[in-house]
Formats: structure tokens, sequence, C-alpha cells
């Protein structure tokens, strides 16, 4: 029979036993429900794994890859089956393998490589760019058993960025102002031809609002456009004044742009800005050119007409009919030459004139232009003062045509009459003819122009001479079709001369 005591030990061993039970059962749902947790986290991570568009590789330390995502796939080419026990290496182009052991060297030391743009070989050979994020992959002890990759296809970002270098250079490289503004005016691009058209740098105006270079009586121009570009409608050619940093106005023509964001939303807007000052002062001269043609055409035309009339009237009164014929003739050359003179400016800038050189007596050009000249004014005296006789090598039409233009410019420009001096002198091999006046004068800044085709001379003295500045462009093309140069010296008040040099012929 078994005694108390026995009985009472067994009963504390089942008890034991039993609460020991207890506990390892405990232990283990613990422990199950862990496993279940790692085994929820494992699914999820190797979800986004395959759902990344990152390709996603490990890698032992010798090279050969223990894993490969679908994106990898994707970007390379290669199906899984291909790649696992293959070597990384295979995915490398020859020139960039020693880079791979370099990284190598790198993660053994516990540093991570992120971002790092390079490129690899896809499975049909051809190159992708591509940025890699390489980090060391350790076990329980730390010890570094492997590499993971995360690579990143970035061919679209390298050809967005090189679609966005030429842009770049084709804005910075343009003759054209191009600005981009929001819709508060404020503006956030300006290129280089801004900065030459307007005179203000880019970090001058950038931040700015663009009515700093709009005119005060423009500022309704600005709303308008806006409104308009709101609705995502072009402005084009808009042709209108701008102010330079200098405070000077520009004619300028704009065409303004909606700029809109990938949802097709206007966020602000893209302003090329062309200078037409130039053109608009072309067209204004144009103008002129019409009426200035008109007029002065008409007039000697008109004075022709008149003797004519009176003439057949009074075809008995002898000297009156001789007077009437003469200046009839003189009118009749004068309107010759202003049609000749029209056309030569066409010509020369059509390349259609050449020279027609020979040897000619340079003295009796001169003395022929200056009794031309003596009938057309009689309020002036012209004095001839150098060689009796010199000979030169030239095309005696053109020479003659430059020599009748200046001696016309010192009789205009001297209004009030006076002496023209006309010398011709013989320097080295070249002989050099001048005119000189006795009249109103250039000023420092009328002489910086004064070959420019068109341009003439504006002040109070010059509002009544005619002309419309073509004679002296005339003279000095066809000088320079002669190798030769027109030049002159002249002082407001006291007068100009004007004079060329031709080469020496001898006769013999």
């Amino acid at each position: 029979m078994i005694e108390r005591k026995e009985i009472f030990e067994k009963i504390n061993q089942y008890q034991e036993e039993e609460l020991e039970l207890k506990l390892n059962n405990s232990e283990l749902r613990k422990i199950i429900e862990e496993l279940r947790r790692a085994e929820e986290k494992s699914a999820i991570l190797n979800s986004i794994i395959e759902s990344t568009d990152d390709g996603i590789i490990s890698k032992s330390l010798d090279g050969t890859i223990t894993s490969w995502n679908n994106a990898a796939s994707r970007i390379f080419g290669y199906e899984e089956a291909e790649m696992i026990g293959v070597s990384i290496f295979n995915l490398i182009p020859d020139s960039l393998q020693e880079q791979e052991l370099k990284f190598l060297e790198q993660l053994k030391q516990g540093n991570s490589i992120e971002h790092f743009q390079t490129q690899r070989l896809r499975k049909d050979g051809s190159l992708v760019d591509v940025s890699l994020t390489i980090s060391p992959v350790n076990n329980s002890n730390g010890d570094l058993i492997g590499l993971s990759k995360i690579v990143r296809d970035i061919t679209k970002d390298k050809l967005a960025e090189s679609v966005g270098q030429r842009l770049a250079a084709i804005v910075e490289s343009s003759d054209d102002a191009i600005i981009s503004k929001d819709f508060n005016s404020i503006i956030m691009s300006w290129n280089q031809a801004a900065t030459r058209i307007f005179g203000y740098t880019a970090e001058e105006m950038i931040g700015t609002s663009i009515l700093k270079i709009i005119p005060e009586d423009r500022l309704d121009e600005e709303p308008k456009i806006l409104a308009q570009l709101r609705k995502g409608t072009r402005v084009e050619h808009f042709e209108t004044v701008r102010r330079r940093k200098d405070g000077t106005l520009i004619n300028v023509s704009l065409s303004i742009s909606p700029v809109k964001d990938l949802e097709g939303n206007v966020i602000g807007l893209s302003k090329i800005a062309r200078d037409i000052t130039e053109k608009i002062l072309i067209e204004k001269k144009k103008d002129e050119f019409v009426s200035f043609v008109s007029h002065e055409l008409k007039t000697p035309l008109t004075s022709l007409k008149s003797y004519l009339q009176m003439a057949l009237i009074k075809m008995n009164d002898k000297d009156f009919i001789h007077k009437a014929l003469v200046k009839a003739e003189m009118q009749t050359r004068k309107m010759e030459h202003l049609i000749r003179d029209f056309l030569n400016v066409s010509r020369f800038e059509n390349g259609q004139i050449n020279t027609k050189n020979s040897n000619f007596n340079i003295l009796k050009l001169i003395t022929d232009c200056i009794e031309n000249a003596e009938i057309a004014s009689s309020k002036h005296s012209i004095i001839y003062d150098g060689l009796s006789e010199i000979n030169v090598f030239a095309d005696e039409e053109k020479i003659t045509l430059v020599l009748t233009n200046l001696i016309s410019n010192a009789q205009k420009y001297s209004p009030h009459g006076g002496t023209i001096y006309i010398s011709c002198e013989v320097y080295e091999k070249n002989v050099t003819i001048s005119v000189k006046d006795q009249g109103i004068g250039i000023s420092a800044h009328d002489q910086l122009n004064m070959f420019q085709k068109f341009y003439r001379v504006e002040n109070e003295q010059t509002k009544s001479i005619p002309g419309f500045g073509i004679g002296l462009y005339l003279c000095a093309t066809i000088l320079k079709l002669h190798n030769a140069q027109l030049k002159f010296k002249s002082e407001p008040g006291k007068g100009s001369v004007f004079y060329f040099s031709l080469p020496l012929h001898t006769v013999g």
C-alpha cells in the first residue's frame, strides 16, 4: 500500500509536469504566431519586390546571381530561370567590369552605393542607362555573405535630360528673347537674347514682374493677354513697344504661348520677343522713300511741263524760248540723275554693277562736273585748284557719278552760298580728289553714320534740304569697287571736305 507521503509527491510531480506542459504550449503558440507574422512579412516583401518598377537582384560575393525579380526581367530581357546561378558580369559591358570589382571592395568595408548612374547590357546586346543602389547583405553574426542590387531604368530620364539640354541650348543661342512667367506676371526664366535686347541680366529679372519692361501707356495689354492665355489660346506676332533698362523704347513682336502641365492645365506662359526696331525703321524709310520719289520726280517734271507750255505760248520770243529750254534741259537732267541713283542702289545690292576701268584724264572729268554744277546753282562759286593734267585708271562714268554727288552735296549743304573748292593732287602713286565747302558742317554723332543707306542728318538746318540719304552711300559703294575709300573731315558751322584717291596712270 502506497504511503500518504508518496501520494503527495506524485501529485506535486503531476502538477509540475502539467505546468511545464502549459508553459511549453504557450511558447509554442508564440513561436507559431511569430512564424506566421514572418511568413506574412515575407509574402508582403515578395509582393513588393515582384511588383516594383525597379529591378531587385541579389548575388553572392563571387558575383553569382541568387535572386531576380520581374522588373529585372523587364529591364534586361532575361527570365529568372535564365539568370539564377549565372554571373552578374554577363550584364556588365567589358569596359565597366573593373567598376564592379571596385564596388565589391567598397561593400566589403560596409559601405553602400546609392544612385550610381552607369550602363548595363540587355539580352539583345543593347545598352541600357541605369541607376544602381547596392547594399551589403550580412548574416546574423554581421558577416558579409552577399550583395543586394536595386536597378532603375533611367533611359527616359536620360532622354528627357538630353532633350532638355538641347532645348536649353536652343533657347540660350536664340536671337529672340525667350521669357517664361507665371499668371502673376512674375518672370521665371530669362535667356541671353533677353539680356541683349532689354539690357537686364537674368539675375535682375527672374522673380520680378514683367511689368518692369512695359511702358505705362501699355500696361493694359498684360491683363488682356493673360485672359486670352488662360483659355489656352496663343497670341502670335503681336507688335508693341517695350522699355529697355536704359529707359529707351524698342519695337518688339511678341508670340505668347500657354505653358501646360501633364494634365493639360495652363500653369504659366512662354513669351518670345523679337526686336523689330530696325524693321519698323526700314518700313518707315520705305514710306518716306516712296513719298520722296513721288515728290522729287514730280518737282522737275512739273517745272519741265511749265517751261514747255510757256515756250509754246511764246514761240516768237526767242530769248525766252532759249532760257526755257535751258531750264527744261536742267530739270530733265536732274530727274535723270535721280532715277539713275535709285536704279544704282538696287543694282549695287544685287551685285549687278562692275567697274569698267580705263585710262582717262581726271581734269577733264572735273571740269565737266563743275560746268554742270554751275548751271544747277548760281549761288555758289566753284574754284578748281590743282594739277593741269593727270590721268587715272578707273571707271570714268562711275567716278563722274561720285564727283557729281559730292559737288551737289556741297551746294545743298551750303544753303547761303559761298565758295566750293575742288582740288586734285598726286601723293606717291595715287591721285587724291577733294571737294571742300563752307556749309553747315556735320556733328560728331552724325559722322558715325554718314555712309549708311538712307541716312540723313536731321536738324533744323537740314529740314528744308531735299534728299534721301543715298548719294554718299552710292559714292562710298562705287569707290569700294575701286578698292578706294571715301573719307571726310567736318566741323559744325565750318563746312566739310570729302576726298578720295585713285591709282595714278601715266601716259605712254
